[in-house]
């Protein structure tokens, strides 16, 4: 299986790198970063383990990553990341039409 993120979730990963460095420094940084790298290796190996949640978008699963949750969907062999919101976030709102 293939991994795709959207240009929404790479723009949340580096939100999350920069507010963790300006916070917690380096260290945390890349130790945060490599946690929801290998959360995205889990997904791969087996997506179908993870919540359903169709009111979001179809197809849409969910995994929590620490503080953060990962919005993704499966389709063909591509598991594709859609947003890697904070778990506070109104989803709903943050997600394309």
């Amino acid at each position: 299986m293939k991994l795709d993120l959207t240009e929404a979730a790479l723009d949340d990963l580096r939100e999350i790198r920069d507010y963790t460095f300006r916070n917690w420094g380096e260290r945390q940084e890349n130790l945060y970063l490599k946690a929801v790298w290998e959360r995205f290796a889990e997904l791969l190996k087996d997506p179908s383990r993870f919540r359903l949640r169709d009111d979001l978008f179809p197809g849409c699963r969910i995994a929590a990553q620490e503080k953060h949750i990962i919005l993704f969907r499966v389709e063909n062999d591509v598991l594709q990341v859609v947003r890697v919101l904070h778990g506070s976030m109104d989803f709903k709102r943050h997600l394309p039409d």
